[in-house]
């Protein structure tokens, strides 16, 4: 008889998601996770006390109905609103509003002859430059949508940006949590048996479910659900599904190189903003922590296009943009991150894996399955992959 109703394998938004609905419907459930931490691309560092940073990503929405259905808090008192501070380019060492590269002229032209095009097959780049036009594009859509997703924007699937989804009213419209999203995602889980420095070496089909080979044993259940990142999953189905697993490994991954920085609040020229576009300079996006103002304490996390720069000239185009010195950064830290590189193609991939799966005990969620958006992972998570 197997240990366990269901085995989840990985502990980002998708994994906790999928244990916390089993857990919920009063299944026997564990999660296990490679890491020493939960959140998956939900990273909260935290250098000083009362004060942290997000180091992927950095916003919950009332549209993400699948995590907030999740909320121990049903009047969501446990979620802060976040301040009104918005996105800038950079001019001049000044934030420009994005209105500002907006043709109108161009969009008033293109708009007729673009609305009601469908999105499906389409990429980004493709349905934008219809809708809006390709000056638009290029000048402000290409760079805003780059900061959104760290990477570059043109390729990914029209059908998975910006989707319509209801939203929760009664929560806040944009919130983060006082733990941050990472401590907000651990919430969520609290109730299920979490197993973390827990790697999955491989798994098989047994008469009664499924065998998971661990470094130290096996165990098994009744169902697995594989919610690791891109390459690990791919590995895992490898003896499932093997001609879909080698398309899912061929998805390119898209390098973030993330350096972060704590300043004193008044050592930084640069005006309160939610963040910056970076357009043609050398970072995705610089997102700040003035959506929940400090006193003492300003936060950015700069998200670097890979291979550009080295540690000493990113502190210096960082200490550029916020007007200090190098020398005021009171704490900073490094990491890399990977995202999947999705395209049209993801999107007809992820319905064949759907398919090919539909009659085993093996099921698949994650952030190249729906979108990259912590919502758009929950909501496929929570809906069975």
């Amino acid at each position: 008889m197997p240990e366990f109703d269901l085995i989840v394998i990985g502990g980002g938004v998708s994994g906790i998601t999928a244990a916390a609905y089993a857990r919920r419907a009063g299944r026997n459930v564990v999660l296990l996770e490679a890491g020493d931490r939960l959140g998956g691309c939900c990273h909260t560092w935290h250098p000083v006390a009362d004060f942290w940073l997000e180091l992927g990503a950095h916003t919950a929405y009332n549209s993400y109905g699948a995590l907030l259905a999740l909320n121990p808090d049903p009047a969501y008192g446990n979620l802060i609103p976040r301040a009104k501070v918005g996105y800038h380019f950079l001019k001049d060492g000044k934030p420009q509003s994005p209105f500002a590269r907006v043709g109108f002229l161009e969009a008033a032209l293109a708009l007729p002859l673009g609305l009601g095009k469908g999105k499906a097959g389409l990429d980004v780049e493709t349905y934008f430059s219809r809708l809006l036009g390709r000056g638009n594009w290029h000048r402000l859509l290409a760079p805003a949508f780059a900061a959104v997703l760290s990477q570059a924007a043109g390729p990914y699937p029209a059908e998975w940006l910006f989707k319509r989804k209801e939203r929760v009213k009664a929560a806040p419209r944009k919130f983060t949590h006082a733990g941050g999203l990472q401590g907000w995602l651990a919430e969520l889980a609290t109730g299920v048996e979490v197993r973390l420095g827990e790697p999955v070496q491989s798994l098989s089909f047994a008469e009664d479910g499924v065998r998971l080979q661990l470094a130290d044993g096996e165990l098994s259940a009744r169902e697995v659900v594989i919610a690791a990142p891109l390459d690990v999953a791919s590995g895992l189905l490898e003896g499932v599904v093997p001609e879909l697993a080698a398309s899912l490994r061929a998805t390119p991954m898209a390098e973030i190189e993330t350096h972060a920085v704590v300043v004193p609040a008044g050592k930084v020229r640069l005006p309160p903003v939610a963040g910056l576009i970076g357009a043609d300079d050398a970072y995705f996006s610089a997102v700040s922590r003035d959506y929940l103002p400090n006193p003492e304490w300003r936060g950015f996390a700069f998200h670097f296009k890979p291979g550009l720069l080295d540690g000493d000239a990113r502190r210096r185009k960082m200490a550029a943009v916020l007007g200090c010195a190098p020398a005021d950064f009171a704490y900073e830290t490094e990491k890399s991150n990977r995202l999947p590189a999705l395209t049209p193609a993801s999107v007809a991939l992820a319905q064949e894996l759907r398919a090919a799966l539909a009659d085993t005990p093996v099921r698949l969620v994650g952030n190249y399955l729906n979108g990259l958006s912590l919502g758009d992972a929950a909501l496929y998570a929570a809906q069975g992959g």
